[in-house]
């Protein structure tokens, strides 16, 4: 892990006496931060290692074998695999392992304030002997109408992508093309093309590719003796905009403890916010 840089922010307010500086300790280098913000992604190899890589994959696979109970995973439609929300809700490592670990909350608060909340977690599951496992091209914030209106605010969503096995030729590589969250460029839907500057993402399992939510990316599926591809998506977004998940549990449990701190409470969507 890189030795911490540090940010203290102000939010403007007329309460100066109530809303004292925020000090965001950012648990990345500072070129990583900056390399983050003109390509839209950066990697993080081995950011989770050990036991806790361990305790993350058997939650996803106890997630995983109770939703395959009653669903089968999804096949064609440009997203193949197993898919679901909401998993911090799902399992209690989840919460401990992701909530508030630095290395992820403290590039969220760099880039988007210091009042940042869960946004989405997401366990996704591609299978190599099932077909149509692959990704098309896409991006996660379709919101942002043309043209443009004066006040529009884009919305930012900063994701972080959690590999639980190697990301390699065999278990299907993500692809992404740098640079494309800051443009208007439209893809086609069903495109799996390759696209000039597309840059191809191996690494080993534990590694954290960060983006911003309006970068182009797609996945290869896994070949037949590439194993299954286990990924975690677990988003922060600021506290004011709404989220794709609702922590209903967490959020209930947090609302009632009467020792939990603001920015407990701003993780969870319970403040931070006019």
């Amino acid at each position: 892990m890189s030795t911490p840089y540090f940010i203290s922010y102000k939010i403007r307010s007329n309460r100066v006496h109530l809303d004292p500086p925020r000090e965001v300790a950012v648990h990345a280098a500072p070129q990583e931060v900056a390399d983050l913000v003109e390509h839209g992604f950066i990697v993080r190899e081995k950011l989770v290692a050990g036991r806790d890589l361990e305790a993350l994959r058997d939650a996803a696979d106890e997630i995983e074998a109770r939703y395959l109970e009653t669903q089968k995973p999804g096949q064609g439609n440009g997203f193949g695999g197993l898919f679901v929300r909401n998993i911090i809700d799902e399992h209690p490592v989840i919460e401990s392992l992701l909530l508030q670990n630095p290395v992820l909350v403290s590039v969220a608060r760099a880039v988007l304030g210091p009042q940042v909340q869960v946004h989405a977690s997401v366990l996704r599951v591609a299978y190599p002997e099932l077909e149509n496992q692959g990704v098309e091209w896409h991006f996660h914030q379709r919101v942002v109408p043309d043209p443009e209106p004066p006040f529009f605010l884009r919305p930012v969503v900063l994701d972080n992508l959690i590999y639980l096995d190697d990301l390699s030729e065999d278990s299907g590589p993500l692809v992404v093309l740098p640079g494309s969250h800051n443009t208007d460029e439209d893809l086609p839907s069903g495109d799996f093309s390759d696209k000039a500057g597309q840059v191809v993402v191996k690494c080993p399992a534990g590694s954290v590719v960060t983006s911003h939510s309006s970068l182009w990316h797609r996945a290869f599926a896994p070949k037949p003796d590439g194993g299954k591809r286990r990924l975690l998506i677990f988003g922060y977004s600021p506290v004011w905009l709404k989220t794709i998940d609702v922590p209903t549990k967490l959020r209930a449990r947090t609302a009632s403890d009467a020792d939990a701190t603001q920015e407990q409470r701003e993780l969870v969507g319970l403040s931070g916010y006019y």
